[in-house]
């Protein structure tokens, strides 16, 4: 198989020589699995700032990145790549990130970078804009591709259609258009991503964004129509369609990919959610709840699909889960709007990664459930 091409960090700048007089900056490279991972500032206080851009999930990785950005704090030497980036202050994307940092043009900005996944063909970069006192007071998610364009013109409308102050919603603040690449800015979000002791958080949060005053036919939801679409033969469609003909819903603000390393707790605790391009201001409630603890139960705890089946049973009977389940009116079919989401996530997310065990965890719930 032909490896998938990838965007390369350093092509998010034009070429200094077409763009007058250029500036060099120094810079750290952290590599992840032979790709470039991170691309640490020079000064030590904002590198040790840039490893908040990476949502380590397994106490592992968090021990990883404590241990690291406390060697970068200390300025210890270790094995970790130097390079550097020669940039114009007259290019426009240049512009566009030092207008965050509040200093006088032509300054260019001190900048962190994660690279986004190089096996995906929407591949993105988060940067991280710091100020003149080197603290962060921006990130902006930059895509190459015509795919990573499109996904960050998508974020990037939804985030603009969404009522002000929604609770866990960023504010978009900019964007940037060029023949080169799209960008957003949003605020930068202090904190970590969600432990499981704060998982209790959760259900308040998608509990207000609930649109309790509407009803919509499920079947007719727009994440309904794509499945139908793209997976018209389904065996399990057309069951789940006629157990759900006629149903309807209030409908809901949905993520479309809310998972822990999707969200920033606060120190004070609140929770803000990132990554909305796959964004819905009415979609199918519950979707979200399933998608969080389905993801992350496979992709970080790695269970087994019998053990999931388990985890997915004990939420449906939850306290908190029926009330909610109540007040967006999917209460008796749960179990359906569960097969239909993974249903979804296979035949139209079509995830890089967990798709296997989605396939799996779904032929075990159908069974178990008697639904085919």
């Amino acid at each position: 198989m032909t490896p998938m091409p990838h965007s390369s960090w350093e092509d998010l700048f034009a070429a200094p020589e077409n763009q007058g007089r250029a500036v060099q900056i120094e810079l750290r490279l952290l590599r992840k699995g032979g790709q470039p991972f991170l691309v640490l500032p020079s000064p030590s206080r904002a590198a040790a700032a840039t490893m908040d851009l990476y949502p380590a999930q397994t106490p592992r990785a968090r021990a990883a990145r404590a241990a690291l950005r406390c060697l970068l704090t200390a300025s210890v030497p270790f094995g970790i790549q130097k390079t550097s980036l020669t940039l114009s202050p007259s290019d426009p994307f240049v512009q566009f990130l030092a207008s965050f940092a509040g200093q006088p043009a032509p300054a260019v900005p001190t900048l962190g970078i994660l690279a986004g996944n190089p096996n995906s063909a929407g591949q993105r970069f988060l940067l991280l804009v710091f100020n003149a006192s080197q603290r962060p007071v921006a990130v902006v998610k930059a895509g190459l591709s015509q795919h990573a364009k499109a996904l960050v013109e998508q974020e990037a409308s939804f985030l603009d259609a969404v009522p002000p102050n929604t609770a866990g919603v960023p504010r978009l603040r900019s964007r940037f258009e060029s023949s080169r690449l799209r960008a957003l800015a949003l605020d930068f979000f202090p904190g970590h991503s969600p432990r499981p002791r704060q998982d209790a958080a959760l259900p308040a949060l998608l509990t207000s964004w609930m649109h309790p005053g509407r009803d919509i036919p499920v079947t007719s939801a727009p994440e309904w129509e794509r499945l139908d679409q793209a997976a018209p033969a389904a065996r399990l469609l057309a069951p789940l369609t006629k157990r759900l003909c006629g149903r309807k819903v209030h409908p809901a603000i949905c993520h479309g990919d809310l998972a822990p390393w999707n969200i920033k707790v606060s120190p004070t605790g609140v929770w803000t959610a990132l990554d909305w391009e796959r964004g819905r201001l009415a979609g199918i409630p519950a979707w979200d709840w399933f998608h969080y603890v389905i993801q992350n139960s496979i992709l970080v705890a790695h269970l087994s699909a019998p053990a999931l089946v388990q985890r997915i049973e004990k939420l449906l009977g939850t306290d908190v889960f029926r009330h909610y389940a109540a007040q967006s009116g999917i209460i008796g079919c749960e179990r359906e709007l569960v097969l239909a989401y993974l249903l979804h996530t296979i035949e139209v997310i079509r995830p890089s990664e967990g798709l296997a065990a989605a396939r799996e965890l779904l032929r075990a719930l159908s069974a178990r459930w008697s639904i085919s």
